[in-house]
């Protein structure tokens, strides 16, 4: 065989393993690259999760213990007949509407938070539910202020359309109260569910890492 037929061949093959090694290696680096994205998407949604979860967990919490409040107070308080208890209830169910108002229009964490998680009471079914909610507040806070505008002698006929008006806001909000108890539940089991998960995907990499060294 021709000795420059044979150092063509050794050349070609030797190009030939060159472009294979930088096809392979380009690959690796590439596939690589894809699951590094992967991993950073993959981690940012669940840091966006985490952080409305948590959001969504500690808003819900206090929300429920202001309905929880204002359904004591009105089962408590509402056979008085003093101006004194009329000004404390209407100041504690106007905190309460005031706190849902800026829930609706200032956080958008809160309004998101069914993009992320299963709820069982969405977000679109708690704008109507807050709309009922609003509407039997005013009309407690109308026969409140009717009655207040009164001689304390003209005022025992409106007590039972104002009593009928707090045990209908009163009823609802127990309602309410148990809604936000089922999605505060969901948001939990499932922030619980990711924790475990970081920890177990956390485990096998350090596992992975020791069997490398």
């Amino acid at each position: 065989m021709d000795k420059n037929f044979i150092l063509l061949i050794g050349a070609l093959a030797g190009l030939t393993g060159a472009l294979i090694t930088q096809l392979f290696t380009g690959l690796f680096s590439y596939l690589n690259d894809m699951r590094k994205q992967r991993y950073e998407l993959r981690n940012q949604f669940r840091l966006k999760r985490l952080d409305i979860g948590e959001n969504f967990y500690f808003i819900n919490t206090e929300l429920l213990s202001m309905v929880r409040k204002n359904v004591d107070y009105w089962r408590n308080l509402w056979r008085d007949r003093n101006d004194e208890t009329l000004a404390f209830m209407k100041r504690e169910m106007g905190k309460l509407d005031a706190y849902q108002v800026k829930l609706r229009t200032e956080n958008w964490k809160y309004n998101v938070v069914d993009v992320y998680f299963n709820l069982p009471f969405n977000i679109s079914e708690m704008e109507k539910v807050n709309e009922i909610s609003r509407k039997l507040y005013i009309a407690v806070i109308d026969i409140a202020n009717k009655i207040q505008s009164i001689p304390a002698a003209e005022r025992e006929e409106l007590f039972k359309p104002y009593n009928i008006a707090v045990f209908n806001l009163c009823s609802h909000y127990e309602q309410v109260h148990d809604k936000i108890s089922e999605n505060i539940l969901a948001v939990k089991a499932e922030l619980l569910r990711e924790f475990q998960s970081e920890i177990t995907m956390r485990k096998r990499l350090n596992r992975t890492s020791e069997r490398l060294i």
